[in-house]
């Protein structure tokens, strides 16, 4: 790989393509908790690596598909309309004398979306994929990088670079985290590259999914809240330094494998329980591992904690539409002892089991208990002010990461970029064959060396 020296050739505000005329409640889509807790975080980065073609005509091919991958997005913006959107908030003077604020979409102005065309010079496939660990190179394919969400008052909601490589193409996005979770994400992308390998997609959103009616059934009541309670959102980002990022593959052989342990050895420790899946077991796997290769001086009556995100479409009553638009996400913490961590006998099963019980407790009436209560008590999530070991899954299986064919053949990768890397930090993606996992594990240089050569994590792994 040369210097990797990334020249930007373009950028520049793409607008969607239709200017429709929406009612007034779809120019004004209102930010729930779900949203609003995202706030002061950065915002989702996800990028897939593609080859370059190597069939037809090779003058002006880099031109055509840098115009056709424009011009669908903007196509795409017409069914996405509030990526073009900015935020907006409106303050009140409530009855009581208090000064409170909600947040909304403003999708009335279509200001645009950011669209970066940029090289890397001497990158090339190979430099992404080869190496142990993350290249750094790779974060500088996003657009936006060190944003916050609440730039989003001005800056735009939706970024997207595409960044040519010696050998291929990357193309990766910035999407503000209050305006969508995932799944709202991959929905995008897929109905984007749809758009652009076939001139039509399918999953878009249209002005009367947007108007709010599919939020009002989940939550009782406008979201305000104290200004003031969000503290200072000038705070100062720290880029996350000292860190290393290495990609694992988990084949549907080693997963099965790992579940099928997982299950037996919590049968045998609590006599049954509930099936315990294969994403259940492989974040328990991770866990143990990490804490091992973490500690150096244990204590076995410390708490420990993994965050899940559980997304709640199909676990409210009645069932929230697959294509709800914004964050449908809860959390909740695994809490275990470290000595529970650390316990050989039948170890998995046991971590397992925990995991298995938090998420079969996400129900219809914890959930909506969990979103009452943060309009009552707002609580903003803060990279700054995590706990001191705790771990954090992002990103799913499920997504549809290695459909986007935009016309010259599917992804060979999925990456992330730089916003909200801590030490922890674990995101999950589909592997390139049906059911295996990528996982991408954010540690120290020190524990991330030692977890490569922990022998009980690494048989684990598929090559």
């Amino acid at each position: 790989m040369a210097d990797g020296q990334l020249r930007v050739l373009s950028t520049g505000l793409v607008q969607a393509a239709e200017q429709r005329r929406h009612t007034a409640e779809a120019e004004r889509i209102p930010l729930t908790p779900c949203d609003l807790r995202f706030i002061l975080l950065g915002p989702i980065q996800k990028g897939i690596l593609f080859r370059k073609p190597t069939t037809g005509p090779t003058d002006g091919r880099t031109t055509f598909i840098i115009q056709a991958l424009k011009s669908s997005f903007s196509r795409a913006l017409a069914s996405f309309y509030p990526f073009a959107g900015r935020l907006s908030v409106d303050k009140h003077a409530d009855a009581d004398g208090g000064r409170t604020a909600s947040v909304y979409i403003d999708c009335n102005n279509n200001a645009g979306a950011l669209f970066v065309h940029a090289a890397a010079d001497g990158v090339s496939v190979a430099d992404v994929l080869e190496p142990l660990y993350v290249p750094p190179v790779l974060w500088s394919f996003f657009p936006l990088n060190w944003m916050r969400n609440h730039h989003g008052f001005s800056e735009p909601l939706l970024a997207v670079q595409v960044t040519e490589l010696v050998d291929g193409f990357f193309i990766g996005c910035t999407i503000n985290h209050v305006v969508a979770d995932g799944a709202t994400f991959w929905r995008f992308m897929n109905f984007w590259s749809g758009i652009c390998r076939s001139g039509d997609g399918s999953g878009g959103y249209s002005a009367e999914m947007m108007n709010g009616s599919d939020k009002s059934q989940v939550f009782s009541r406008q979201c305000r809240f104290s200004w003031m309670v969000v503290g200072n959102l000038e705070q100062e980002v720290i880029p996350p330094q000292h860190l290393k990022e290495r990609v694992f593959h988990f084949s549907r052989e080693k997963l099965a494998a790992l579940k099928a342990q997982a299950n037996a050895e919590s049968a045998a420790a609590a006599g049954g329980g509930s099936q315990i899946s294969s994403l259940q077991s492989l974040i328990s796997h991770i866990w143990r591992a990490v804490f091992r290769n973490r500690s150096n001086n244990p204590d076995p009556d410390r708490d420990r904690k993994f965050l899940l995100f559980f997304g709640f479409r199909s676990r409210l009553q009645p069932r929230v539409l697959e294509d709800y638009f914004g964050n449908a996400l809860v959390s909740q913490s695994v809490v275990l002892k470290e000595s529970e961590l650390l316990v050989a006998e039948k170890g998995l099963g046991r971590v397992a089991a925990a995991v298995n019980r938090v998420v079969a407790e996400q129900t219809d009436e914890k959930l909506k208990e969990a979103m009452e209560s943060w309009i009552e008590n707002p609580k903003f999530l803060k990279i700054g002010e995590l706990e001191e070991g705790l771990m954090l899954l992002g990103s799913s299986p499920r997504y549809d990461v290695y459909g986007n064919d935009f016309g010259w053949g599917k992804p060979v990768a999925v990456r992330s970029g730089a916003g909200n890397k801590f030490d922890g930090k674990v995101t999950v993606y589909p592997g390139v064959e049906a059911g295996s996992m990528d996982v991408e594990i954010c540690l120290l240089p020190e524990t991330a060396e030692r977890l490569g050569r922990d022998l009980e994590f690494m048989a684990a792994v598929g090559v």
